[in-house]
């Protein structure tokens, strides 16, 4: 496993341009959903009465009807909505075309080739990288057609008896379980789709090195963890200046880490593609 966590840092070296460029987007896409959240959301928050001011819990249950009424019935409620909606949906959509311009990058370098091949790609794998990502949403969340119905009741009968929740767990751990192999078969299978090997190469490639590959996702995935706990006990501990410069710089080690772990992986089904 060091072998290919080794290579895939000589990748992103190789692709310094994309991780500034992911860097300002990452920077830019967190301001303006700030920007966003303290025009929507503050504005509401000020209208909670406070306890300080002679808050009762009439007034808050007020607060609650009011707050219900107005996103069934006040239109300047209803766009907010809709933009945060709008929002989400071009960051799904963004997405697999910033993965499809990595991949592309990725199989360049492997044949040798040095060059901006990051747009390229986004223009000639963007569609397909994201019927496939299309395909991952479907499949993860198909089990909660089940899951959410169990989920709901146990949920109500938990505010009446708290340990029923407990009951809950292992459908959510089962599911993220699930959605974890998911993901990275549907990964592999766009290694091969993109290089050109097949997909039903690659995905028998990703069974055959399913426990590397996972301990990869884990390893990686821990260090985009740290990264945000880092930045959420700052902010916490220490707000102000220190939090702000930490949590605008966080996009880079995040992103970084995001980068490091493709191309991991990347090098890890090449091995195997070789050797087969």
């Amino acid at each position: 496993m060091r072998k290919w966590i080794i290579r895939g840092w000589g990748s992103v070296k190789e692709q310094l341009y994309i991780l500034i460029l992911l860097f300002i987007y990452r920077l830019l896409w967190g301001y303006f959903l700030y920007r966003f959240v303290r025009s929507a959301v503050v504005p509401a928050l000020l209208r909670y009465p406070s306890e300080n001011a002679g808050g009762s819990a009439a007034g808050r249950l007020l607060y609650y009807i009011d707050a219900q009424l107005s996103l069934s019935s006040e239109p300047d409620v209803r766009r907010w909505l809709w933009i945060l909606l709008i929002l989400a949906g071009v960051r799904l959509l963004a997405t697999p075309f910033i993965r499809a311009g990595l991949l592309h990058e990725l199989h360049q370098e492997s044949r040798g080739e040095r060059g901006l091949f990051f747009f390229p790609g986004m223009k000639k794998y963007g569609l397909p990288v994201l019927l496939f990502s299309a395909a991952e949403w479907m499949l993860s969340l198909l089990p909660l057609y089940w899951l959410l119905p169990k989920g709901h009741r146990l949920i109500l009968s938990s505010y009446w008896e708290p340990a029923l929740f407990l009951k809950l767990l292992p459908f959510i751990l089962g599911w993220l379980l699930y959605v974890f192999i998911i993901r990275l078969i549907l990964l592999y299978m766009q290694f091969g789709y993109t290089g050109g090997t097949g997909i039903f190469p690659s995905l028998l490639d990703a069974l055959r090195c399913f426990l590397p590959a996972a301990a990869l996702r884990i390893l990686f995935g821990l260090g985009g963890l740290l990264i945000f706990l880092v930045s959420a006990v700052t902010g916490f501990l220490s707000p102000g200046l220190p939090a702000l410069f930490i949590r605008q710089l966080a996009p880079l080690p995040s992103t970084l880490f995001d980068m490091w772990g493709l191309s991991a992986q990347y090098h890890l089904w090449r091995s195997k593609t070789k050797d087969s």
